[in-house]
């Protein structure tokens, strides 16, 4: 998008801290699957107000882009909980069990 259309709004850059390394281990891994999780729940969000403002607007060209860029987060979403879901029980019992 074009920044001289848009604008820059402050405070919008994303920071992810817990993202900066990966964690070691099952347990680690689910960590890491689960903050991703939590980033990319707010990255659709963050699409659903883009939404709003490009209906608000009739904005098309804007509409467009968000309709496409959320369904990809979307698809996203549902690989990072289907990946949840294997990685849990396996990592949660191994830790559990483990000496």
């Amino acid at each position: 998008m074009d920044e001289g259309r848009f604008g820059r709004v402050e405070g919008a850059e994303l920071h992810a801290d817990g993202l900066s390394r990966t964690r070691s281990g099952g347990v680690g891994l689910l960590r890491d699957l689960q903050d991703l999780y939590t980033l990319a729940s707010f990255v659709d969000i963050t699409w659903t107000v883009l939404a709003q403002a490009a209906h608000g607007t009739r904005d098309r060209e804007l509409l467009d882009i968000v309709q496409t860029c959320k369904t990809d987060t979307q698809r996203q979403l549902r690989w990072l909980n289907t990946r949840i879901k294997q990685a849990a029980p396996q990592s949660l019992i191994a830790s559990a069990t483990a000496p």
